[in-house]
């Protein structure tokens, strides 16, 4: 059965749809969770994974009407899992916590890098109320690990696109940082 009949059924309230849904997509998710890992701040690609899917089923359905959309709801809620547990540990840490697991999560220079990965989520919004695309292939690109290919399909736009995107967006996000420094 395809993920859009799966979605279907699984909004309609079907259990079996639901479990055979989960068991398609969850490998793709782990993969995506896994070269977002690689790439820099966030938490282990299992409990990103996990916490999306919670998140995701949290009104009790997968908002979801098709595969495409499935994957760029996956990619928002990674995006503010991956936000949120660095704020936490943050917050932690400026609280004068014992916070070990920071630096197991984002590194040695856990600090620099969290506030990095914060700024970029800021400068990522600013970017959402000028060109909502180019914030979508971002998020999709450096917080859910979407490759190109990926990433045109979640979104529903050719790859050559997505590449023009990921570059503009790229470039407005270091310029909107570089702003924020001054």
């Amino acid at each position: 059965m395809d993920v859009t009949t799966l979605l279907n059924e699984a909004n309609a309230g079907s259990a079996d749809a639901f479990d055979q849904l989960a068991e398609a997509l969850y490998p793709e998710l782990k993969a995506m969770a896994r070269r977002r890992s690689r790439g820099g701040p966030g938490i282990g690609a299992t409990t990103l994974v996990n916490e999306a899917f919670v998140r995701m089923l949290s009104g009790g359905r997968l908002n979801s009407a098709d595969r495409q959309q499935f994957f760029g709801l996956a990619a928002k809620i990674m995006r503010h899992v991956i936000v949120d547990e660095v704020r936490y540990l943050s917050a932690e840490k400026r609280s004068g916590r014992d916070v070990t697991l920071a630096e197991t999560i984002v590194g040695d220079d856990a600090h620099e890098r969290a506030e990095f990965l914060l700024q970029v989520d800021e400068m990522l919004s600013m970017l959402e109320s000028e060109n909502e695309r180019c914030a979508r292939v971002f998020e999709c690109r450096y917080f859910a690990g979407l490759t190109t290919g990926e990433t045109a399909e979640a979104l529903g736009i050719s790859e050559r696109t997505v590449e023009r995107d990921w570059s503009s967006a790229r470039s407005r996000i270091a310029s909107l940082i570089d702003d924020s420094s001054e």
